[in-house]
């Protein structure tokens, strides 16, 4: 009965590995407008994209249970990380399309503005805008880019080393450490660490070491601070991180489990001391600047160019709204973002709970992962997105990290070690062939 219901899930994740291969392929047949999502694909020349498409499918339904057989040395992590310097330059995005890119490019070199303090990124902003002065001063770098590029790539080695050391802790087995790595690694999320021009790749970095420490607490390794540390820094870098706050409570409960109300008090100190110092520091670095609280409840208010957060519910009444909160329109963007940054993980983490509603949340791990990415599905539900679902999405695109921790909570959980390894690799086959393809198309000029 166990074997059934398992042989089931790997079939039915097969079934959408296919289905978005597919939808892939079909990219070139398919109004970039409404299929932004895998759109990318059909940038690479369709002889090149049809033969990576077979190729996926091929390995879809050959999916073989054992297929590495070697062990790992220790410096794996510092190779690993090493050798994603030539990919991360080699792949670096070429144009300035999304977001706030082009502002940033113009705006911290500007001869009057000369932005350097803002709320909306107070850490990542004040860190780019002295790099670029220290630069210009130096090297006369005209502009910022060549900082973006430099943290970006910088922050993606690190990221490539985090996930490394995740795998090794988390899987003993070596292909399920491989795929474990390859299934964060290859998110369309880690765009960002090609040297993107944005406020997000450090943000990404902060969030995958916050769900690493997070996971070493589960494992009863350390105090629940040294998370806390991570995501308060992150917040600092980017206040929307701080959606995973009440991941961090739980996690904070459950360390706090068994300890009475001294553990209690323990864990809420853990918890709010990082958070009031990085957030003093924010305000400090902010006051110094001339850009204190004033400015955080005037320009720098959240919502951007309206000030208005969220997706509206009935109307649209500013050019920074696009649809309402129940539109196919704003269904539309969800779901193309998702097939952007990590096209078949909430449809395979969804189907699995399906089949085994019960048992799902056995481990702690699953529920904290849950957690996070609950609150990660909120925000980008609700959020309205200044520049469209389609250029904002990077905003949402972190929300795919803790998506990855959860899948793979989920496979430990549902399937056993061969059926887990046989889903990680149809997950990873996926991922791999429409990040490259996103990649390839970042990595060429666009037309303005």
């Amino acid at each position: 009965m166990v074997e059934s219901k398992e042989k089931l899930g790997y079939n039915l994740i097969r079934l959408l590995a296919v289905l978005v291969i597919l939808a892939n392929m079909a990219a070139y047949y398919l109004p970039e407008e409404k299929a932004w999502g895998v759109w990318p694909y059909s940038t690479l020349p369709l002889p090149v994209g049809l033969a990576l498409g077979l190729a996926a499918i091929g390995v879809v339904l050959w999916s073989p249970s054992r297929w590495l057989r070697f062990s790992i040395p220790k410096k794996v992590c510092a190779v690993a990380a090493v050798l994603s310097l030539p990919l991360f330059w080699i792949g670096r995005i070429r144009h300035t399309h999304w977001g706030d890119a082009s502002l940033l490019l113009q705006a911290i070199p500007h001869p009057v503005f000369h932005l350097t303090y803002t709320w909306q990124a107070p850490f990542d902003v004040f860190i780019h805008a002295k790099l670029w002065a220290l630069g210009h001063r130096l090297w006369g770098w005209p502009d910022p880019l060549p900082v973006y590029r430099i943290v970006s790539i910088s922050v993606g080695i690190a990221f490539v080393y985090v996930v490394c050391r995740v795998a090794l802790a988390w899987e003993e087995q070596t292909e399920s450490r491989v795929l474990l790595f390859l299934l964060i690694s290859t998110l369309g999320t880690v765009e960002l660490f090609f040297g993107y021009v944005e406020n997000y790749p450090v943000a990404a970095l902060g969030i995958t070491l916050y769900l690493a420490l997070s996971l070493r607490v589960l494992w009863g390794e350390i105090p629940v601070y040294w998370p806390a540390t991570a995501l308060a820094i992150t917040m600092g870098f980017h206040p929307s991180t701080g959606i995973l706050l009440p991941s961090l409570i739980y996690l904070g409960l459950l360390w706090a489990r068994g300890k009475g109300i001294r553990g209690l008090l323990d864990a809420a100190f853990q918890i709010a001391a990082p958070m009031l110092v990085v957030g003093t520091g924010v305000l400090v670095l902010m006051t110094a600047g001339h850009h204190g609280l004033s400015y955080l409840f005037g320009v720098d208010r959240p919502g951007g160019g309206d000030a208005k957060m969220f997706v509206p519910l009935r109307h649209v009444s500013t050019k920074w709204e696009h649809y309402t909160m129940f539109s196919v329109g704003h269904l539309i963007d969800i779901v193309n973002e998702q097939l952007l940054t990590a096209p078949v993980l909430l449809p395979t983490v969804l189907v699995l709970w399906a089949l085994k509603p019960r048992s799902m949340f056995e481990s702690e791990e699953a529920k904290f992962f849950g957690i996070a990415v609950a609150f990660y599905l909120l925000l980008i539900w609700t959020w309205n997105p200044d520049y469209g679902g389609r250029k904002d999405w990077d905003l949402f695109s972190l929300a795919a990290i803790p998506l990855a921790f959860l899948t793979w909570s989920t496979l430990r959980e549902f399937f056993s070690s061969r059926y887990k390894v046989k889903a990680g690799l149809v997950l990873v086959a996926v991922q791999l062939i429409h990040t490259a393809a996103w990649v390839y198309q970042n990595a060429h000029p666009w037309p303005h």
